[in-house]
């Protein structure tokens, strides 16, 4: 009982300090459609106080990366699946 009661609070937390969705400023590394997967150099992302570096991160379905080459800027927002961060959003920015 009391692990499901730390769990309720700490998810009640999180969900207090979630704000509009973030989207951050990144640069192509590499593209693996096949894996459903995209390598970010990305800026700093504020919402969830994670340093820029270069990461690989799943992408949702919705996500289409056949337009997407390695040196594209984008722009990409992200959601937390099932206890992992994931694209859910990517565009080329303007």
């Amino acid at each position: 009982m009391r692990h499901l009661f730390f769990a309720a609070a700490l998810a009640l937390g999180f969900a207090a300090h979630a704000g509009p969705p973030e989207w951050v400023a990144a640069k192509v590394v590499k593209v693996e459609p096949e894996r459903s997967r995209v390598t970010l150099d990305h800026e700093r992302v504020k919402s969830i106080d994670m340093e820029a570096m270069v990461m690989p991160f799943k992408v949702a379905k919705a996500v289409d990366l056949k337009p997407f080459k390695a040196g594209d800027k984008v722009r990409f927002r992200l959601a937390n699946k099932d206890d992992h961060l994931v694209v859910e959003a990517m565009e080329k920015a303007r």
